[in-house]
């Protein structure tokens, strides 16, 4: 009797939170819905807020990153419109839209850093790697890894030299593509977990030679500038610019996307 009763309040327990799931889902969607409401009203700060108020809760997604930077550009806050407008492009790298609005608020950007050019190669490989999101480059893995090992099994079967010849080089192929889509979505991963890159927020940020107050000053910066954080020391932070410079900034006036 006393392990039935456990039991049975197991699997209460286990229905009242899926209903709590259900019940938070459907308040952030409705939250969601509010804020577009509230964008096509022409109420971009109230949006923004509403936006906000469901990425606190810890909901993420592109479409509300996007939006969001809609709603603070159209607020005329373009540094943050600049730092969503990123976050919406690490979960959809490709998205031709959010790349647009993204260069459009960076041109009032007072920093105008020329980028680094990339040898033809590297710079395709970039691009290769930021075609697809993460998930999808570990579904194309998994998929190629599981015809890998039905090209082994048809392998270890083939009656013939030349069955045999044909499963063996397709199992290759199969598996090189498995490999590298691994490395793509891992590559993708890192960047959503890592936060190597920030968004500087303060008006005006001198950049030092090292991480000190007292470092040799080298550039002054501007809010809205994306940049790429290569170390850490205390509450000092190294940075690289688009055009390769290097220096240390405090970690305050940097926002990681």
């Amino acid at each position: 009797m006393r392990n039935f009763i456990q039991k049975y309040l197991f699997i209460l327990l286990f229905f009242s939170s899926l209903e709590g799931t259900n019940a938070q889902s459907s308040a952030l969607l409705d939250s969601i819905a509010k804020g577009n409401q509230l964008y096509t009203s022409a109420k971009f700060g109230e949006a923004a807020k509403t936006y906000e108020g469901v990425i606190a809760k810890g909901y993420e997604s592109f479409e509300l990153y996007y939006n969001l930077g809609n709603a603070l550009y159209k607020s005329n806050n373009i540094t943050f419109a600049i730092l969503n407008y990123e976050r919406a492009l690490k979960l959809s790298p490709k998205n031709e839209d959010a790349f647009f609005n993204l260069e459009m608020a960076k041109k009032q950007v007072v920093d105008n850093i020329d980028l680094l050019p990339e040898p033809g190669f590297i710079r395709w490989w970039h691009e290769l790697i930021n075609a697809r999101p993460a998930d999808t480059w570990g579904s194309h893995s998994l998929i190629s890894f599981f015809v890998f090992l039905l090209l082994i099994a048809l392998f270890l079967f083939a009656t013939t030299i030349r069955n045999k010849q044909l499963t063996f080089w397709f199992a290759v192929i199969a598996l090189t593509y498995s490999l590298l889509t691994f490395s793509f979505g891992s590559s993708q991963r890192s960047k959503l977990v890592n936060h190597y890159s920030a968004v500087i927020t303060e008006r005006s940020v001198r950049m030092k030679g090292s991480p000190s107050e007292t470092g040799t000053e080298l550039f002054i910066l501007h809010e809205g500038l994306s940049v790429q954080i290569t170390d850490k020391l205390g509450e000092w932070i190294e940075i690289r610019l688009a055009d390769g410079n290097k220096g240390w900034v405090k970690e305050s006036v940097l926002i990681r996307i």
